[in-house]
C-alpha cells in the first residue's frame, strides 16, 4: 500500500523512475542487512562465541593471555553439563566478566569443605546443592574459583570450550577430563 502510494507520487518528479529504482533498491539492501545481522545475533547468542584469556588459572591447558578460545551455547541445552568440561562463565563476583574454569562436581556431587561461601550458595554437608556446579582452574595455585566463592549458579554457565584458535602453533581441542 505505501509502495504503491509512493510510486505514484513518485511519478509527477522529473527523472523520479530512476530514484524510484534506486529507493526500492537501498531498501531491499537495507533489509538484508538487518536478515543477516540478525542471523548473526542468533549464531552469537545460541551457537558459538568467542573468548580470551586473561589470568593463570587454566594454565597448561591455556596460556595466562593472548590465547582465543571458541565456545558453543548449545549442546548443553540438550545433554547438559559434564563433570570435565572447560566452560565460559559469567563471574560470580563481577556480573560484566566472564571466567573459563573446568567443571569439577554437578549437583548432587560431594565436595571438600574448606570456605565460608555465603549463605545464598552454601555447600550443606559438602554436596553440590540444585542449580549449581563446582567450578576450578587447573592452575591451583593462581586460580580464584569455587573454593573461593562456592558453588556456581547453573545459570552463569555460558557455554563450553571446544577449540584454541590462537595462538596458530597451539589451534586445537579442548579435551574434557575424566
Amino acid at each position: 500500500m505505501i509502495h504503491a502510494k509512493l510510486a505514484q507520487w513518485l511519478r509527477w518528479l522529473p527523472g523520479a523512475g530512476d530514484l524510484g529504482r534506486q529507493a526500492s533498491a537501498a531498501g531491499m539492501f537495507g533489509i538484508q542487512w538487518l536478515q543477516l545481522v540478525g542471523l548473526l545475533h542468533c549464531v552469537q547468542e545460541y551457537g558459538i562465541d568467542f573468548s580470551t584469556t586473561m589470568g593463570a588459572s587454566m594454565v597448561p591447558v591455556f596460556n595466562a593471555s593472548g590465547d582465543v578460545l571458541l565456545f558453543e551455547r548449545l549442546t548443553h541445552r540438550f545433554r547438559g553439563w559434564d563433570r570435565g568440561q572447560v566452560v565460559v562463565a559469567t563471574s560470580p563476583k563481577d556480573p560484566d566478566a566472564r571466567i573459563c574454569k573446568r567443571i569439577i562436581a554437578l549437583p548432587g556431587d560431594r565436595v571438600p569443605i574448606g570456605g565460608d561461601f555465603g549463605q545464598s550458595n552454601a555447600v550443606q554437608a559438602g554436596r553440590i546443592p540444585r542449580g549449581y556446579v563446582w567450578l576450578e582452574g587447573d592452575n591451583h595455585a593462581a586460580s580464584h574459583d569455587s573454593r573461593h566463592y562456592g558453588p556456581v549458579p547453573v545459570g552463569l554457565l555460558q557455554g563450553k570450550v571446544r577449540m584454541k584458535l590462537w595462538p596458530p602453533s597451539e589451534i586445537g581441542r579442548v579435551t574434557v577430563l575424566p
